[in-house]
């Protein structure tokens, strides 16, 4: 599969500056490179078994995905563009997706 790029911010009790996720055929991983952002938060990997499940909620004023983690961590994104592109994805690669 060809990697495909969605750029995003992420959300965590504050708005972080943008970043990028990048799916392949293992996993997505949300990259930033701004260097003011917590350590735990310039790459995350999640493959796609350890993904629960994703839905979307309002995050501001903004509608926000919300890539929920078997074992309970929580990652919302704010997508620029192509949200409907990266549900498709995810149901792809057996991914529940909760619109």
């Amino acid at each position: 599969m060809k990697k495909q790029t969605f750029y995003v911010n992420l959300s965590d009790n504050a708005f972080f500056p943008s970043g990028e996720v990048v799916a392949d055929d293992q996993a997505i991983t949300y990259r930033t490179y701004n260097l003011t952002v917590p350590a735990e938060y310039l790459s995350i990997e999640m493959k796609y078994t350890d993904i629960g499940y994703i839905y979307h909620e309002k995050k501001r004023f903004f509608p926000a995905v919300i890539v929920h983690m078997t074992d309970g961590k929580n990652y919302k994104f704010i997508f620029s563009f192509a949200r409907k592109k990266f549900y498709e994805l995810m149901k792809s690669k057996g991914v529940t997706v909760n619109v």
